[in-house]
């Protein structure tokens, strides 16, 4: 079943981190941010920032390619979160799976901040985290392992509850 991916920032920049940005593009083909996203990721900002995040080159990269694809339709567009802990991206990204899901389209939203989520869970929308993509991509068998990409997320910073570790190493058998 195909799906209309919409991605926040935090997933893109954990992946790329790790060098397995790819993966989203093995996974799902193409993959949509809001220019609010594009602009936390550094996206298209001039080369030798020294406040772009980890993973932007790769990032532009993947735009470049054109597999990772800037929507900016639900930019300006008046949506309001209810969790005042949604930032500017999450809003933005969840702004335009909403309006895509009200025209039809089945999406799914890439997102990993606790609020975020809570937010597009209580709007009806269908969700996926970094570690549900580790997983995927290992029932497809683009990686041999998860545990060797979910501790490398953690040693880059990325954060990943301890009891959502232990979860996902139970569920593929590697805990």
């Amino acid at each position: 079943m195909a799906h209309l991916v919409i991605a926040d920032a935090g997933p893109l920049i954990g992946l790329a981190r790790i060098q397995r940005l790819q993966l989203l593009k093995e996974l799902f083909v193409a993959v949509t941010i809001t220019t609010a996203v594009a602009q936390e990721l550094g996206c298209g900002m001039e080369s030798g920032g020294e406040n772009l995040p980890a993973g932007a080159a790769e990032l532009s990269e993947s735009l470049a390619q054109g597999w990772l694809a800037i929507n900016g339709t639900a930019d300006g567009e008046p949506y309001q979160p209810l969790n005042p802990g949604v930032d500017a991206g999450e809003a933005s990204a969840i702004a335009l799976a909403l309006r895509k899901q009200a025209e039809g389209d089945e999406v799914l939203l890439l997102i990993d901040d606790r609020c975020g989520r809570a937010e597009a869970r209580h709007r009806g929308l269908n969700l996926i985290g970094t570690a549900a993509v580790i997983v995927l991509a290992r029932e497809q068998g683009l990686i041999g392992a998860c545990a060797p990409l979910i501790h490398a997320l953690r040693e880059q910073g990325y954060y990943l509850s301890d009891g959502l570790v232990q979860a996902v190493l139970r569920q593929v058998s590697e805990a």
